[in-house]
C-alpha cells in the first residue's frame, strides 16, 4: 500500500512538471522577457555612473534606434563602449544634447529612416541628420522635442508631409528640410515657430499655398521656398517680417501680383521671385529695400513700366527682369547695376547710351535683340567674326558717294572707344 502511494504521488509531480513546461513555451515571450533587456544600459559600460537614469534612459533610446536609423552604415553604438565616445554623440549636464550624424564617417551615410523614439530625447538641443540617404516620413513626434534649437533633416530622401507638430517647437531656431520629397502643403502651424531664424523647405514637391501665419515669425532672416509646386498669390503678410534677409520664391507656380507690402523689408538682401507666374506692375515701392543686392523677378508676365526708384538702389548689384511684358523706356538710373539683364521684354526702349557696352550682361542684351538707342553706339562682337561697319559701307560706295561727315563722326566714336 506504501509503495503504490508514493508511485501515484510521483505521477502527479511529473504531470504538474509537464504543465508548467507547457504553459512556460505558450507564454508571450514580450511580457516574459528579462528586466535588464529594456534597460541594457543600466550598469553597462556605456553609462558607469548609477546615478545618472537620464543617461540611462538616452543610451536605452539610441540603443533602441540604432538598426532604424542606419540602415546598411555602421555606427559603434555599444553598452560596451563609453556613450561619450558614441558617434556623433554629445553629451551636457549628464544628458544627450546633440546627434550630429551627417555620415562623413568612412564615406558612408545612414539609409535607414527616423525612428519616432526619437521624440524621447527629452533634452535634445540639436538634431543633424541631413546628407544622409535617410526614406520614409517625418515623424510627429520630433515634435515632442521641446529643447529643440536646430533641426537639420535636409538633402535625404524623405517623402511625406511636414507634420504640424514641428510648430509646437517653440525653441527652434532652424528648420532644414531642404533637398527632399516632401509634398502636400505647408503647415500653418510653422507660424508659431517664434524664435525661428532659418527656414529652408525648397526643393521639394510641396504644394498649396504659402500660409499667411509665416508673418508671425518676427526673428526669421532666411525664407527659401524655391523649386516646389506652390500654387496662389504671395501673402501682403510677408512683408511684415522685419527681421528678413533673403527670401527666396522662385521656380513655383504663383500668381497675382508682387505685394508691394515687401517694400518694407528694410533688412531685405535677396528677392528671388523669378520662373513664376505673376503679372502685373513691378512696385515701385520695391524701390526703398536701401540694402537689396540681388532682385531676380524674370520669367514672369509682368508688364508696366520699370519703376525708375529701382535706381535708388545704392546696394543693388544683380538685377534680373528679362522675359516679362515691361514697356516704354529704361531708366538711365539702372546704369550704375553690375548685372542687368532686360531682354525678352519686346516692346521695351532701346539701352541708354550711358550704359557699358562690352560688359557681359550688355552683350547677351544685345545678342537677344536689344540695342542702344544711338544708332552710332559701336555694336559689342563678342565672337570676333568680320562684321559690315558703317565705314565699310561708306568707303563701298566710292568716293563720289561718301557723305564725308557721317564718316568722320563714326572715326571720332570708334577712337574714343579705342582708348577707353
Amino acid at each position: 500500500m506504501s509503495s503504490k502511494w508514493r508511485i501515484h504521488k510521483l505521477g502527479w509531480m511529473l504531470a504538474l512538471m509537464v504543465l508548467a513546461l507547457v504553459v512556460s513555451a505558450c507564454a508571450d515571450p514580450q511580457t516574459e522577457a528579462p528586466a535588464a533587456d529594456a534597460s541594457p544600459c543600466t550598469n553597462s559600460r556605456a553609462v558607469p555612473d548609477p546615478e545618472a537614469p537620464g543617461l540611462v534612459a538616452d543610451c536605452n533610446t539610441l540603443l533602441a534606434v540604432k538598426d532604424t536609423l542606419r540602415g546598411s552604415a555602421s555606427l559603434n553604438w555599444s553598452t560596451q563602449l563609453l556613450i561619450r565616445q558614441w558617434e556623433g554623440v554629445t553629451i551636457k549636464a549628464g544628458r544627450v544634447t546633440s546627434l550630429r550624424l551627417p555620415m562623413y564617417l568612412d564615406n558612408k551615410r545612414l539609409t535607414g529612416s527616423i525612428p519616432k523614439e526619437l521624440g524621447n530625447l527629452s533634452n535634445l538641443q540639436r538634431l543633424y541628420l541631413d546628407e544622409n540617404q535617410l526614406t520614409g516620413t517625418i515623424p510627429k513626434e520630433l515634435g515632442n522635442l521641446s529643447q529643440l534649437q536646430g533641426l537639420y533633416l535636409g538633402d535625404n530622401q524623405l517623402t511625406g508631409s511636414i507634420p504640424k507638430e514641428l510648430g509646437n517647437l517653440s525653441n527652434l531656431q532652424r528648420l532644414y528640410l531642404y533637398n527632399n520629397q516632401l509634398t502636400d502643403s505647408i503647415p500653418k502651424e510653422l507660424g508659431n515657430l517664434s524664435n525661428l531664424q532659418w527656414l529652408y523647405l525648397d526643393n521639394n514637391q510641396l504644394t498649396g499655398t504659402i500660409p499667411k501665419e509665416l508673418d508671425n515669425l518676427s526673428n526669421l532672416q532666411a525664407l527659401w521656398f524655391q523649386d516646389n509646386q506652390l500654387t496662389g498669390t504671395i501673402p501682403k503678410e510677408l512683408g511684415n517680417l522685419s527681421q528678413l534677409q533673403g527670401l527666396y520664391l522662385d521656380d513655383n507656380q504663383l500668381t497675382g501680383t508682387i505685394p508691394k507690402e515687401l517694400g518694407n523689408l528694410s533688412q531685405l538682401q535677396g528677392l528671388y521671385l523669378d520662373d513664376n507666374q505673376l503679372t502685373g506692375r513691378i512696385p515701385k515701392e520695391l524701390g526703398n529695400l536701401s540694402q537689396l543686392q540681388e532682385l531676380s523677378l524674370y520669367d514672369n508676365q509682368l508688364s508696366g513700366t520699370i519703376p525708375k526708384e529701382l535706381g535708388n538702389l545704392s546696394q543693388l548689384e544683380w538685377l534680373r527682369l528679362d522675359n516679362n511684358q515691361l514697356t516704354g523706356t529704361i531708366p538711365p538710373e539702372l546704369g550704375s547695376i553690375d548685372t542687368l539683364y532686360l531682354y525678352g521684354n519686346e516692346s521695351l526702349g532701346c539701352l541708354p547710351n550711358t550704359f557699358p557696352v562690352n560688359r557681359e550682361d550688355m552683350i547677351r542684351n544685345q545678342e537677344e535683340g536689344m540695342s542702344f538707342c544711338d544708332a552710332e553706339t559701336p555694336t559689342a562682337n563678342p565672337t570676333g567674326s568680320a562684321k559690315s561697319t558703317p565705314m565699310a559701307t561708306l568707303l563701298s560706295e566710292g568716293v563720289d558717294q561718301i557723305d564725308w561727315e557721317n564718316l568722320f563722326r563714326y572715326a571720332a566714336v570708334s577712337v574714343v572707344s579705342t582708348l577707353q
